[in-house]
């Protein structure tokens, strides 16, 4: 009778602390779709909004606008971008302790997949605001609010700037899939 005892109290704390686990767990996830939803939501706001807005503007105004719209979504996605670090690697270590440390094959592939597509992300993103950014402040400064038409060097920075977008905004919902696959695996 003790030992009946003893395991049902094991069992009883063991569930307790799964659920607890499996509730932090959730809370993490939805966390880290938040944290994707900021990040990648900046930038398809960015693409099809606000891009598309400043053609509409003369050059002067439209230059020094598009400028402090980059500022903005710079600093919202490096946001969105710490979020999705501190809640993906809390929900690594909450799905592993839930997992008992068996996280199998098929997870830790995804995982790799879902981590390198991140990495790559992060460094595009990286090059828009240390490579780009600077160039781009430069020449902003230069340009006269009086101007007619875009110069050709602030130009060329732009198109290199909104490409990289464009890619991070293309390999996003790839990770929002590959975590997706997570979730279910």
């Amino acid at each position: 009778m003790q030992r009946f005892d003893s395991n049902a109290k094991h069992m009883a704390v063991t569930n307790a602390s799964s659920r607890f686990m499996s509730f932090w767990h959730t809370l993490s996830t939805v966390a880290h779709l938040l944290a994707l939803v900021l990040w990648l939501g900046g930038m398809t706001f960015f693409l099809v909004v606000f891009g598309p807005a400043i053609h509409e503007l003369k050059p002067g105004p439209g230059i020094r606008a598009l400028n402090q719209g980059r500022m903005a979504l710079e600093a919202l996605s490096w946001a969105g971008i710490a979020l999705v670090m501190i809640t993906g690697m809390a929900n690594l270590i909450l799905r592993n302790q839930i997992s008992g440390g068996k996280l199998g094959q098929h997870y830790m592939i995804i995982l790799s997949i879902k981590i390198v597509v991140f990495i790559a992300m992060l460094v595009h993103h990286s090059l828009q605001v240390f490579k780009y950014g600077p160039k781009i402040v430069a020449l902003t400064a230069q340009v006269s609010t009086e101007t007619s038409s875009w110069p050709e060097p602030l130009r060329s920075q732009w198109q290199k700037w909104f490409m990289l977008l464009k890619v991070n905004a293309s390999l996003g919902p790839l990770a929002t899939l590959l975590g997706l696959a997570l979730i279910k695996g």
